[in-house]
């Protein structure tokens, strides 16, 4: 059975995970099996079986999540997107996680974005630790908390998502419309 101080343990896991910076991730290129060895030796979900494949990451790549390998190859900028979207895959659709990263990254850098994400995740893990109880005598209560917050963050954060799909589409017909009256 799980014990709170297990739970806490993986809380401080995950934290500790967030301590890789951007310039902390591989400098050079890796091909697809090195990808998927490196991704392997994070946890992003509590199964052990929730890992990134190579049909995910091709399909990323359709998706327009992840830009296409150069040569077969993957740079350090595609490392810092899978872990970001493997994280976020966890409560968003490939289509809102996609929408998410490509609205925010436009503006700025994916380094800058990638160590936001990274202190983003170890923060939200603190704050959730610190609100679990010492002892074990209230798990269900917790865990009704917290699948009560994450349901609400949800529908919250589909709601922003809506608004950031409705501003690109916006900005599409924009764009299509000065390229029609240059003409």
């Amino acid at each position: 059975m799980l014990h709170m101080d297990q739970i806490k343990s993986l809380i401080n896991g995950l934290i500790d995970q967030t301590s890789l910076t951007y310039d902390r991730l591989p400098d050079i290129d890796l091909y697809m099996d090195q990808v998927i060895e490196y991704l392997s030796r994070s946890s992003f979900s509590a199964r052990e079986n929730d890992k990134i494949s190579p049909a995910m990451i091709n399909n990323y790549i359709k998706d327009g999540l992840l830009p296409r390998a150069n040569d077969k190859k993957y740079s350090r900028e595609h490392l810092a997107c899978l872990l970001m979207i493997a994280r976020l895959k966890q409560t968003l659709s490939v289509k809102d996680t996609g929408l998410l990263l490509k609205s925010d990254i436009a503006d700025g850098s994916i380094e800058d974005y990638f160590n936001g994400f990274q202190h983003l995740v170890a923060e939200t893990a603190r704050s959730v630790g610190d609100s679990l109880p010492d002892d074990d005598s209230a798990l269900s209560s917790v865990a009704l908390r917290l699948a009560v917050s994450g349901y609400i963050s949800r529908i919250v954060c589909e709601l922003i998502l809506n608004k950031l799909e409705e501003r690109s589409q916006n900005e599409k017909t924009e764009e299509k419309c000065d390229s029609e009256r240059e003409s």
